[in-house]
């Protein structure tokens, strides 16, 4: 398990955990993130915002929120 901010570009990760305060998990919760959730990582530069792909939409995040939202690798 690590942080969203730390995967590398192309890599596919399910969401297992976020941890934050309420209304950050209310607002990502709103995004489709939410434990469980299947993402891919579109862009992931050394700094500023993150991309990623969560079914037919892309999102942006900084990466301080990434940082809160453990993912676990998918194999294959």
């Amino acid at each position: 398990m690590m942080p969203l901010a730390m995967v590398e570009e192309g890599a596919e990760v399910t969401i297992h955990c976020v941890n934050c305060g309420q209304g950050l998990k209310r607002r990502l919760c709103d995004l489709g993130l939410y434990n469980g959730t299947k993402v891919s990582v579109l862009k992931n530069d050394i700094s500023g915002p993150i991309i990623i792909k969560i079914k037919d939409s892309k999102i942006v995040l900084g990466r301080g929120q990434t940082h809160k939202i453990m993912v676990e690798k998918i194999e294959g």
